[in-house]
């Protein structure tokens, strides 16, 4: 969980999973602690506006 806390909050804030070793964009395979099994993590772009980035905050 420790590994995947990190690599949401980049999908979320729209960064790109290469940077931090994925396979693309959107996809990353991650190791279990002892390296027996590989899970592979792959996010959808849902197309709405970037909280982070975005006017979020002025519509109010």
């Amino acid at each position: 969980m420790m590994t995947l806390y990190p690599i949401m909050e980049a999908v979320r804030s729209g960064g790109d999973l290469e940077n931090i070793g994925g396979d693309s964009k959107y996809s990353q395979v991650i190791a279990c602690p002892d390296g027996c099994v590989m899970y592979g993590l792959t996010a959808n772009p849902l197309g709405n506006e970037n909280f982070f980035k975005g006017n979020f905050f002025d519509q109010a």
